[in-house]
This record gives structure tokens, sequence and C-alpha cells, in this order.
């Protein structure tokens, strides 16, 4: 019997940050994973990134995070996404090499202290006083039971749970392509009364790029000085050149062809039970729900630098391998295409959030925490977030401290719990910046500024990002103040427009001046010197960059920020948990059902209930006031 404060079982994206975080913050841990050679595998594409995935990638990373330090290592491809629109929604989206990244990963756990990595089969946690006391699980290689002592327990299963891999009609037990599923945490938590539900997801055939003709195929380039994932690096340090993707799309032919096998399709011909994701669905999928369209766009992304495995991006199906070798020869370029390995579909097990609380703590069994593809979710970024706020708080839990929330108006990883905890799932969740109502105020570039210092507190960041973290705090103060106190006055209105600028009618500080449409912090540093103020700039482009953005979004900013005050007011209204709402007076019958199911922590989170009435939340505070 061995003795941690922490076990985490899984090892894949939402793994790697739950035992990470765990052990960073100096708690002995373990890591039950079926083989140490899988550890940070991408079973799907090598992108890391993307509109709100990359939001999130930068919130993990702000957290003291692995993913985005190790993206920046293994990069192949980089681009900025979401640049026709405002700060809000601009992001990267990075490849990876799909053998570099998890050699790193698998490095990075070994060398991390307090975390032992053990390979096995984790069984179900064992419990004490109605909470997590250990884990039972069998090491690899041995049919022995034997005892983990722990006070938490973090469950990161991805699809492994009674994972069924569809091609065609063609079913394998498996959790995904070359791992075995499990069945016994499956009933450990039906026994514990949690519901537990299939969903179903893909990936895409691998093809050889030699089989390709480029020429038929725009080449999207690598954009370097797009920066690094994380806060850590000025620029990103790939081990080889950063290499292009390429774009084509389907044809009639290959909607035409789909159409006529649809029969052999897992989805369609009644073999899959679980439900797919809504926002990436399978080519199948697409062919019927958009039969209007007479294309959909595919890009070829390069796996590794050094091999010939292409993803084709936007093809994930469960057709059979020969209808889907000739799907792809009806698509430009791939006329001749050799196909490595055909998509397919998984079904799994996936079990309710509305059962877990704010922190993803079980609600039924104190100390058990879930994360990623188990509470329903689709993508390496969700698991991720998630894996780093089950660790965050399963350490707190395992030594008796508070735990840390994660509010909707501070990170997006709040916005996702919160959508997971009080809304539920219908399908598997993918994180949109649609679903964040204070965007303007959670953008990719400032995610640092806004968790950097809850990870200083909780001791996830380290003397090197601090240091880095309080540079650039000092530099937008500086800025700020600079801009706020210098100011400009009509009488210098002729030096205005000779610069381009339209005239003042009052003396008017820079930072109002950077209001302005199309001003930029140089060009206004420029004018100023002109007219006998010289101002110091930030040297460093990021500080720049956020003293710019606080000018020219001040009053939506501030509009966003008083939204967000009165929002607050009533997640401060605590819910007891013993709170009667079946014999609250007054209460309509929907509210009563819906609020006894999910238990609201707060008043703010009962009102994000789905079907819950407004006028039924003022008799609430009536009620608890």
């Amino acid at each position: 019997m061995s003795a941690f404060e922490v076990v985490v079982v899984g090892a894949g994206h939402a793994g790697i940050e739950a035992a990470l975080a765990c052990a960073r913050m100096g708690l002995r841990t373990a890591c039950i994973t079926l083989r140490r050679d899988r550890i940070g595998h991408l079973p799907c594409n090598c992108s890391i990134g993307g509109p709100a995935k990359g939001h999130l990638a930068r919130e993990v990373d702000a957290l003291g995070g692995q993913m985005g330090v190790t993206t920046d290592f293994a990069l192949t491809h980089i681009r900025r996404v979401g640049t026709s629109k405002g700060p809000a929604i601009q992001t990267l989206r990075a490849h990876v090499c799909k053998t570099l990244y998890p050699s790193l990963m698998q490095a990075e756990m070994a060398a991390q202290p307090n975390l032992t990595i053990l390979e096995g089969r984790a069984l179900r946690a064992e419990t004490q006083e109605g909470r997590v006391s250990g884990v039972l699980w069998i090491p690899a290689g041995s049919e022995e039971v034997q005892r983990l002592d722990a006070r938490a327990l973090v469950l990161t299963t991805g699809t492994f749970l009674n994972g069924l891999c569809h091609e065609g009609r063609q079913k394998t037990v498996a959790a995904r392509s070359g791992d075995a599923s499990v069945s016994e945490l499956s009933e450990f938590l039906h026994e514990l009364g949690v519901r537990l539900r299939r969903f179903k997801t893909g990936t895409t055939p691998r093809v050889a790029l030699s089989s390709l003709d480029l020429s038929c195929t725009p080449e999207l380039p690598s954009e370097p000085e797009a920066g690094a994932l994380s806060f850590l690096h000025t620029h990103p340090s790939p081990r080889q050149a950063l290499l292009p993707c390429w774009q084509t799309r389907t044809t009639e032919a290959t909607h035409t062809l789909i159409r006529e096998n649809l029969g052999q399709s897992a989805m369609y011909s009644g073999q899959i039970e679980g439900i797919g994701p809504r926002y990436c669905p399978s080519i199948e999928d697409k062919v019927v729900r958009f039969a209007d369209k007479t294309s959909h766009p595919i890009f070829l992304e390069k796996e590794e630098w050094e091999s010939e495995s292409i993803y084709v991006q936007g093809v994930s199906t469960s057709l059979p391998a020969a209808v889907q070798l000739d799907a792809l020869r009806t698509i430009p370029g791939l006329a001749q295409v050799e196909m490595l390995r055909p998509g397919y579909a998984v079904e799994y097990d996936m079990a309710d959030p509305l059962q877990l609380d704010a922190r993803l703590m079980s609600k039924l069994l104190p100390g058990l925490f879930l994360a990623g593809q188990l509470n329903g979710t689709s993508g390496y970024e969700e698991a991720a977030g998630q894996g780093i706020v089950a660790g965050i708080n399963a350490a707190r839990w395992a030594r008796d401290l508070p735990p840390i929330d994660f509010p909707r108006s501070e990170s997006f990883l709040g916005v996702m719990i919160d959508d997971l905890v009080t809304k539920g799932v219908e399908d598997p969740y993918r994180m949109l910046t649609a679903r964040a109502e204070h965007r303007l105020h959670l953008r990719h570039d400032n995610a640092d500024r806004r968790l950097t210092p809850l990870s200083r507190e909780i001791g996830l960041c380290d003397e090197k990002r601090w240091t880095r973290f309080a540079h650039k705090e000092d530099a937008i103060e500086r800025g700020l103040r600079t801009l706020r106190e210098t100011s400009l006055s009509p009488a210098q209105n002729s030096l205005l427009i000779e610069e381009g600028w339209n005239e003042i009618k009052n003396r008017t500080p820079l930072f109002d001046l950077m209001k302005r449409p199309g001003a930029r912090l140089t060009s206004l540093a420029a004018l100023a010197e002109r007219c006998g103020t010289p101002i110091a700039l930030p040297l460093d482009a990021e500080a720049i960059q956020q003293v710019e953005l606080a000018a020219m979004y001040d009053g939506y900013l501030q509009r966003q920020n008083r939204l967000i005050e009165r929002t607050e007011k009533l997640e401060s209204l605590a819910i007891p948990e013993s709170f009667d709402f079946e014999g609250c007076p007054g209460l309509s019958y929907e509210s009563r059902e819906k609020l006894t199911r999910v238990r609201p922590a707060t008043v703010g989170q009962a009102s994000r209930v789905p079907g819950v009435r407004m006028s039924d939340i003022a008799l609430l505070i009536g009620r608890l006031r």
C-alpha cells in the first residue's frame, strides 16, 4: 500500500495538467495510466488553439499549466485566427509534431518532483466516513488488486470508459486506435449514482503526403510573427522550420458518393447510440444536415516533420475504409491519394456534469473530481482547462484549504465550467467565444493579467513567470499613467492637423486621443514629441498592446465592468446546501424541478439554470433574505 495525497487517473491533456498542478503545489501525487508511452498522445488532430480554444490554452498557461509551453517547443505551424474581428475574438492556432509533443510531455512528467507515474488500471475509489480515502488498482503485468491511499481522486478517462470504435459495420472494443477500453470505472460511477450517457466522437483518415497533388490546393503558410502560445516565450522555439498546410474542398461528387453509402456509415446505419458533437460534425452529418451546400472546406495538415502522414481536417467519418478512399479521391488534389489509416468513430461513457460542483468535485462523493471528455466536452483545450481546475481544487481539498472558484466574469475556464455544471450538456461541449458574455474582458492577450496573480497565490507561478509578469505590469501601468497625465491643448491644433489628427476643443489627455479610430501609441508619441510634451513608450510590444487596448476600448470595458458588478451581487447570495426548493412557497413547478436537480450554490448560478423564470429568482432572493 502506497500513500499519496492525490491520485490522478489518466494522462491525456486533462490528466497531465491535473497531475502537474498537484505536484507543483507540493502534494505527493500519483498518476495512473494504462501506458506510459501514451502520455500526452494526440489521438485526433495535431492542433492546439483556434477560436476560443486558444483562449483556453492561454488561460491554462497563465495558471502555470504545461500545454502552451510544450506547444511552443513542438510547433510545426502557427497562424493568427479571428484577425478580421475585434481583439475579443483574436487568438492563435498552432500545429504540433505528434511524436515530439507527447515525448516532451512524458519527459516533463517524469522529471516533476512529487509526481509518481504508475502503469496500470484503476478500478474504483475507496471511501471512509463518506469521502475518498484511496484507490484500488491493478499494476500493469499483474492480476493483484492493490490500494493507494489518497485524500482526493481525479478521473480524466477521456473516451476510455466502455469505448467502442466503429468503422463502417466493423466494431472494435477500444478507446481509440491502439488503446484498450476499460469498464470497471464505469461500474463504480454507476454504483455511486452518477448518470452515465453515451457520447460519440470521431477522427479523420490519414493520407500520404507524396500521393497528393498540391498544385491543386492553395497553401496556407505559417506566420512566425504570430508569437508564442505561452506567456513565458516571446517567440516559439520549434526544433525545425515551420511547415505550411493546404486547403481544398469537397465536391458534388464527394457528396453524391457519401449519400449513396449512408447505409454503410456506422452513424447512419443505427449502430452508434452515442450523441455526436454539434460543432465538429462528421462528413456524413455535413452532407445530410447542410444538403444545400455544394462543398465543405478541408485542410491538409502535416502531422510530423519527418512523417508522410497528413491529417485531413474536415473529413471525420465512420464510413467503411473503401468508401472513405473513394470519397477522398473525388477531392481536388487527392485524385491519386493513398490512405495510411481510415477514420473511425468512438462511442464512450460520459458522466452528467450537473452532478459536479463549480470546482469539478462530485456532489455524490467528496474528494472525487472529474475532468475532460468524461464530463461531456470535446477538444484538447477544454480537457486541459478542466484538468488544471480539477487538479488545483483536488490539491486544496487534500490539504483542507478553501476551494478556488473561477467566475464566468474572469475566464473562459469559468464560462466553460459554469456552463457544464449549471446547464449540463446534450452533445459534446465545445468552447465558443459567443458563450462568454464578457468576452471583451476575457481576451487571449490579457489571460496572464487575469490569472497569473491567482497562480502565484496558490503556488503554481514560479519565479521566472512572476518576474516576467511583474515587468510587463509595471510597463503597462507606467504607460497608462503617462497617457492620463499628459495632455494637449487647442493651441496645438495646427500641429495635430499637420500630423493627421482631428482638432480638439478642450485640453485633452493623450489617453482620450488614443480612443480615436486608427490611433496607435507610436504615432501618438510622435505627435506628443512634436507638440513639446514627449512621452516614454513601454519597450515591450505586449505592454504597448495592452496600453492601446485599454484606451481604445475604455468605454466598452467600463460598461462590461458595471455589468460584472451587478452579476457579482447575485453571485454573492449563497444558497445553503440544505435549502429545500421543493418546499419553497410560490416557486413554479418547473423551477422547483430544475433547481432541485442542479442544486445551484448561488442565486447567480440559479438564474442561469435553463427553464428557471426570473420571477422565481426574485422570489428566491426574497426567501433567502
